[in-house]
């Protein structure tokens, strides 16, 4: 038997060490399981939340697996760090019962006797099984300010600086423009030969936007906005 893959939190070493004594258990009854030397066993993490039935599960190939099998494994077990060794033998020795080729209703549920797992307890325990820091509380990952919310930082810092959604519903793309560019063509219809620059302002706010624009991207165009602003003579963080 080789553990082919475990990414569980148990040490496979000893999880090798108690499966082979599950094995030679069921070998008294059983005979030796004639594929044992290439049966190929995954162990994955589990989340059962302390609760013994949902701690540790199996699944096994019946009898011997076949040549053409498109999976890597023959037995897989799934472990929680809070499972209790007991469970892990009996759910172990379950799975090796389909290996011998039995089907649900042709064994018991749970194959180990009370001696098997009296034996199985003097020689491990569940701490013993467990890989080191197994048990630690993971570290909480550090939540990164979101692109959005950095779009509103730089709003509160530069007045004239909008980033927003259109108001369109079918549109629905992120606007980036200085708001103090605007036309003051409704104020100024009285003036004589006034030239209204509405197209202008189109233009130069239409150049800050796409259709597929998202938050980094804003963000990304409107320090450009800063930036250009900054070299007109605007100030970087001055309001004109």
């Amino acid at each position: 038997m080789k553990i082919i893959k475990n990414t569980s939190l148990y040490e496979t070493k000893k999880l090798h060490s108690l499966f082979c004594l599950i094995h030679k258990q069921l070998a008294k009854y059983e005979g030796r399981l004639p594929h044992w030397s290439t049966l190929a066993v995954k162990l994955i993490s589990r989340n059962g939340g302390g609760i013994p039935q949902r701690d540790v599960s199996g699944v096994a190939c019946v009898g011997k697996p076949g040549r053409f099998r498109r999976k890597d494994w023959h037995l897989r077990m799934s472990i929680n760090k809070l499972a209790d060794l007991e469970w892990i033998a009996q759910v172990f020795a379950h799975e090796l019962m389909h290996s011998y080729g039995y089907r649900h209703h042709q064994y018991r549920k749970y194959p180990l006797e009370q001696h098997h797992l009296d034996e199985i307890s003097k020689r491990f325990t569940r701490e013993d099984l467990l890989k080191p820091n197994a048990l630690d509380e993971p570290k909480p990952r550090k939540k990164g300010i979101s692109y959005k919310q950095k779009c509103k930082d730089l709003m509160k810092q530069f007045e004239w600086l909008v980033i927003e959604r259109h108001n369109i519903e079918e549109l629905r793309e992120i606007e980036v423009y200085d708001d103090r560019d605007t036309c003051e063509c409704y104020e100024m219809r009285e003036v004589k030969d006034y030239q209204c620059t509405c197209d202008e302002v189109f233009d130069m706010r239409m150049s800050w936007r796409a259709d597929n624009m998202n938050w980094c991207k804003a963000y990304e165009n409107a320090l450009l906005l800063i930036l250009e602003n900054d070299r007109e003579g605007g100030g970087l963080g001055s309001y004109r």
